[in-house]
């Protein structure tokens, strides 16, 4: 029964389909069953099949056509592309197959061959919308843009409302930078709508437009009128995060990724990638390493993710995670260069020159025209007291790039440090300054090479160069030896004071209990002021926020918490809270004037709110220790105290920094800094109003850099310095 009904449907079927197997009742019978094989995927028989098929009937036009497919999916190109000839032979006039044939050479990557079909299709059918979709697609692949142009034209002329030829326009004239022609393109196709896809496409090629143009206004726009569009769409936020990421402005993007993080998880990796190179970029190490070990943790043989978390630990200075990232990376990728180099500069820095020179061996074996190995191979075995091996390791980073600044400086000041080969020690500084004249490394070592040389006052000019260019310990510690050389005591004790306030070195120390034992009483107490004054200067930009609490109670609460800023650039921003005025305000303070935001609530900040704003004022502003410079001056303890008018400035005798300042009715105290990269912070302070009858107590939270100030952190393993 079974059997007389198939029959019954193949009769059915050649009725129907008369014109393909005519010639073959069997051999119709026999394609059947290669297309019960091919729908159960059973590729070999249903080959086996096939080819039965047009050994009986040679003209079997549509086996050949899954045939082409059959070979192809079993990995015999040859034979795909030798049945692909054959349909060409036997049909090769018909647009349908020359159709055919191009979307076939398309799928398997012969671009050529499928655009000459497709030309042969126009040829035969010049209203073949499939083959001008395909031509204008080759041409622009080709940068051909006006050939892409002309094709898409024939299309939207037949298809005026085609969303993908509107898209394909705008596309070809992006190409040819006809930027106001592409946005109408675009504007066509999201006005038509056809599909998310095409729409968000469109919109992400206009906001690109308007970048390449400068117009980062309107880029904004266009990605807001996408997410408006489409609410909530993570693709338009990471598009948003990915400019303001490229244009470096790294809180808003941080935000964008944030936000888009929150409506698609599917994209989560490339979210932390870019949030971990966000907080990088910002010095935010360790939100960095969360970002990136998220990566991680899925993709565990990542090596750029390993590399970046081996990174931060290692400008932490958290060298042993550091050693471990790197090493993991190094079990996945042992002959990874890059990391073998980064391994051995965290030793460097860890103070494990012994590894260090085991893992730079490593990378000169397999990089061995690497300046930069050499370099740092020689650094390494001078730390460990092997001169010989550091002298050849410089040399040779030398002969390899002979622009090697680095190297020459280093070399050259061990020299002088040395006191040997001096001639040589000459050579090599005026090279490197030759080629980074304002480089105060550089600068350094040519002083204290005329120090070595006996020429003091040369030094001194030089020195003093090189400080005013970059404030470093070593600079100072140097400038203090010339100055004590030309004894000039005054000077030597202010020079070995800031070296020590940078680093606390025991026998920067030393020098300097020597030459302030050698000084007047009167002029100990002026250098202590300009101390003081340079422990401000050298603040980096930060942000903290400071809890307060309210001995009496003035104000509606008894605690607050006020976010505070700090930038070199534009001084002092406190945000005070809608508990404090109504509304709240913000306050910045630069060169000694504030501006209020909202202006109009000035007049509503209570008494004791504007006297410590006017206290703030007067501490940041330029002449703040200058008033301070003719003060009288008395000792109590180990307290400095500088007094003048309703004024008075106490300092701490051994760090200079400042302990309490009390003017016009109000005393500030410091109860406690904390460090901050090479300066200190107050954290705990009590501010006392006489008049107000008022007490606060302040307290900062943790410090962090500025969001969109670069990490200044540097490798101590670069140099002298």
């Amino acid at each position: 029964m079974r059997k007389m009904s198939i029959n019954i449907l193949i009769y059915m079927i050649l009725i129907l389909n008369g014109n393909l197997f005519a010639a073959s009742y069997d051999a119709y019978k026999i394609f059947l069953q290669g297309s019960f094989d091919y729908g159960a995927r059973d590729i070999d028989n249903a080959i086996t099949n096939y080819e039965k098929v047009i050994a009986l009937d040679k003209n079997a036009f549509a086996v050949y056509k899954k045939l082409v497919w059959l070979y192809y999916d079993s990995g015999n190109t040859d034979k795909a592309f030798q049945i692909a000839d054959k349909i060409n032979d036997l049909d090769g006039n018909n647009p349908q197959t020359t159709i055919f044939l191009s979307e076939f050479y398309f799928f398997v990557n012969k671009l050529d061959i499928s655009k000459q079909f497709c030309e042969k299709t126009i040829k035969l059918d010049p209203d073949n919308k499939t083959a001008m979709v395909h031509l204008a697609f080759y041409y622009y692949l080709d940068k051909k843009f006006k050939e892409s142009i002309k094709y898409w034209n024939m299309l939207l002329q037949k298809r005026p409302d085609d969303a993908v030829g509107y898209l394909g326009l705008g596309m070809a004239q992006e190409g040819l930078a006809m930027y106001e022609a592409a946005l109408k393109s675009y504007d066509q196709t999201i006005r038509i709508h056809s599909s998310r896809v095409i729409s968000t496409y469109a919109y992400i090629a206009k906001a690109h437009i308007y970048e390449t143009i400068g117009k980062a206004d309107l880029v904004v726009k266009e990605y807001e009128k996408y997410m408006s569009a489409y609410p909530n769409s993570a693709l338009a936020l990471m598009c948003l995060g990915e400019y303001y990421y490229k244009t470096k402005n790294y809180t808003k993007a941080k935000d964008y990724f944030l936000k888009a993080k929150k409506y698609d998880r599917s994209n989560t990796l490339i979210v932390n990638s870019y949030l971990g190179n966000i907080y990088e970029q910002t010095g935010q190490f360790d939100n960095a390493i969360a970002e990136f070990e998220i990566i991680a943790a899925t993709e565990n043989k990542n090596i750029s993710v390993l590399r970046e978390i081996g990174r931060c630990y290692f400008i932490l200075k958290k060298y042993s995670k550091a050693e471990k990232t790197f090493l993991k990376a190094l079990d996945i990728a042992p002959l990874n260069n890059e990391i073998l180099y980064l391994t051995a500069v965290n030793y460097i820095d860890w103070k494990k020159y012994n590894k260090a020179i085991e893992y730079l061996n490593k990378t000169i074996k397999l990089v061995p025209n690497s300046a930069d190995a050499y370099f740092y191979l020689g650094f390494a075995y001078n730390e460990n007291k092997d001169f010989e091996n550091a002298e050849k390791a410089l040399l040779k980073a030398i002969e390899i790039n002979p622009d090697h600044s680095r190297a020459m400086n280093y070399l050259g000041y061990t020299y002088a440090d040395k006191g040997i080969k001096l001639k040589e020690s000459e050579k090599l500084i005026a090279r490197a300054v030759a080629l980074e004249p304002k480089n105060s490394i550089y600068l350094d070592s040519s002083g204290w090479l005329c120090y070595r040389q006996g020429k003091f006052d040369l030094a001194e000019k030089l020195l003093l160069e090189a400080v005013d260019g970059m404030k470093c310990h070593v600079i100072y510690d140097h400038l203090g030896d010339n100055y004590v050389a030309l004894n000039k005591i005054s000077q030597a004790w202010i020079a070995y004071s800031l070296s020590y306030d940078f680093k606390q070195d025991k026998n920067v120390k030393k020098k300097l209990n020597l030459v302030q034992a050698k000084m007047s009483q009167e002029e100990l107490y002026k250098q202590m002021l300009l101390r003081s004054k340079d422990n401000y200067t050298r603040l980096l930009s930060f942000k903290t926020g400071f809890k307060v609490k309210l001995g009496s109670n003035p104000f509606s609460k008894n605690f607050l918490y006020i976010p505070f800023s700090y930038t070199q650039s534009s001084n002092v921003k406190i945000e005070f809270p809608a508990t404090v005025v109504m509304g709240g305000i913000s306050i910045s303070i630069k060169n000694g004037k504030a501006k209020i935001t909202p202006e109009a609530f000035k007049k509503e900040i209570p008494s004791a709110v504007s006297n410590f704003i006017l206290q703030a004022c007067d501490i940041f502003s330029d002449n703040f220790y200058k008033q301070f410079s003719d003060a009288k001056i008395t000792r109590k303890g180990n307290s400095l105290i500088y007094s003048r008018e309703n004024a008075k400035l106490t300092l701490n005798m051994d760090t200079a920094l400042i302990e309490s300042l009390s003017q016009n009715g109000m005393v500030v105290r410091i109860l406690k800094y904390e460090d901050f990269c090479i300066s200190k912070i107050p954290t705990k302070i009590k501010v006392i109003s006489k008049n107000m009858n008022t007490k606060l107590f302040l307290e900062g939270t943790k410090i962090s850099p500025i969001d969109d100030i670069e990490n200044e952190n540097k490798s101590s393993g670069s140099g002298k310095n």
